[in-house]
């Protein structure tokens, strides 16, 4: 049986990119590629890449205002396409059958959001996330009392039921109910999903997926609920610039070189008072609480103690690292960046927590990473539906990794690195100094 799905799965500038543009560069006219990646400018870097093959990259001006249009014509006519994870979650069911008809292969440059929660009311810019999570279940309440929509019992697939009941703000909500893209879960939990069927057979001839520590991202998860089968590789340079892949089952341990390598390079601050702010503490009945500087604990912490965060990461800047404002990254969750006010920590070295795929930092030698990751507590409601467990831990180190090799380390240079959450810090150190 032909192993239609490839997830290339190797450490961050391993030569993933690198390999897929010779695989790209060695197909014969035939072959049709959609190669989709998270920013634009690696887009360009594809076309640059690979002339022969005359990569499209879809234009709103060519398509009578939408970029989407002129991707389903691109495709249409058969034409290699380049292109961005944003539009091509947009995917519908006129694009799916363009595909369909060519013999087309994906590449996948990172893994996508193939869950998210849904919301009614997202355009209105009037309304806080809470009231507009609030109105989404009040509708949703209603649509079921009504009988117009259905949820399943054992699935918690939302079906739209009463064909003459269509108001036009539910239009969007119909249309991804009928192509079985929305969950319910828990009686009030609105779910959206990739559609499924763009990875089963007879979509693309093949798959692959470029990335690292897959089996802890939510795209993998999603896999193991559809009940989608993957084959995972890793990449090797044979010989100079030539890139190969290999099954990973020849060498489950092909990791511990890279990791004794970098191991000397990542100086990890272990100043006792700097990280007292994100120390695991105890609850009154002994049990451990590791969620200081999680999403939860920015949201409700009070303001002298995000002072003291941005008082500790001013001085490792500062005065650990007396770094020039191009030799620093730093991060916080987005809606928390503006807290973080002082002159020692630049605006332009915030780099987005989940920032993947990019060189663009490769100068960042000096680094602060002051949260404490967790998946969205509705990811594990979701999936718990089929007793899928999500591996907290291993995905907040896969999360860090990949953030953390946005900087020199990539070009094996030593970084500097401030770590405050006990957690983030002891998952790192762990798995830094693990033999296989």
């Amino acid at each position: 049986m032909k192993e239609r799905i490839k997830v290339v799965d190797s450490r961050p500038g391993s030569g993933k990119t690198t390999k897929a543009i010779q695989y790209i560069n060695s197909l014969t006219d035939d072959i049709k590629v959609i190669y989709i990646t998270p920013f634009l400018k690696e887009c360009d870097r594809i076309k640059e890449s690979c002339p022969n093959q005359n990569f499209y990259m879809p234009d709103s001006k060519l398509g009578k205002g939408s970029k989407m249009t002129n991707m389903i014509n691109l495709i249409a006519k058969g034409r290699n396409v380049v292109s961005t994870h944003a539009l091509f979650s947009n995917i519908d069911d006129r694009l799916i059958e363009a595909i369909r008809s060519h013999n087309y292969i994906l590449i996948l440059d990172e893994v996508m959001n193939v869950i998210e929660k849904f919301d009614l009311y997202k355009e209105d810019t009037r309304k806080t996330i809470e009231q507009k999570e609030g109105l989404t279940r009040e509708d949703i309440k209603v649509l079921l009392q009504k009988n117009i929509l259905k949820v399943d019992e054992e699935t918690c697939a939302v079906s739209w039921i009463d064909e003459d009941s269509v108001l036009n703000k539910y239009i969007q909500l119909k249309t991804l109910a009928d192509r079985e893209m929305l969950y319910l879960i828990q009686g009030d939990l609105l779910i959206w999903s990739f559609p499924i069927e763009v990875f089963r057979e007879g979509i693309f001839d093949e798959i692959f997926i470029l990335t690292y520590q897959f089996d802890y991202q939510i795209q993998a998860y999603y896999y193991k609920f559809f009940n989608l089968k993957y084959t995972t590789y890793f990449v090797k340079e044979i010989k100079k610039g030539i890139y190969e892949i290999f099954p990973l089952s020849e060498d489950l341990n092909h990791e511990s070189e890279w990791r004794n390598s970098i191991r000397d390079l990542i100086h990890i601050c272990d100043n006792d008072k700097m990280n007292k702010i994100g120390n695991t503490y105890y609850d009154a009945t002994n049990h451990a609480i590791a969620t200081s500087l999680s999403k939860t604990w920015f949201d409700n912490a009070g303001r002298e103690s995000i002072k003291v965060l941005v008082r500790n990461t001013t001085n490792f800047f500062q005065n650990f690292h007396k770094a020039k404002a191009p030799q620093k990254m730093w991060t916080c969750f987005k809606a928390h960046k503006k807290l973080f006010k002082s002159d020692f920590i630049p605006k332009k070295g915030w780099v987005e927590l989940n920032a993947r795929a990019t060189n663009d930092h490769s100068e960042k030698t000096v680094l602060a990473y002051t949260l404490n990751r967790y998946l969205n507590p509705f990811f594990v409601t979701f999936f718990s539906k089929k007793d899928i467990f999500l591996d907290q831990d291993k995905y907040a180190l896969s999360e860090l990794i990949q953030w953390m090799f946005r900087s020199a380390i990539r070009n094996g240079k030593e970084i500097w690195v401030y770590i405050p959450s006990q957690r983030m810090r002891t998952l790192l150190t762990n798995w830094l100094n693990q033999e296989d």
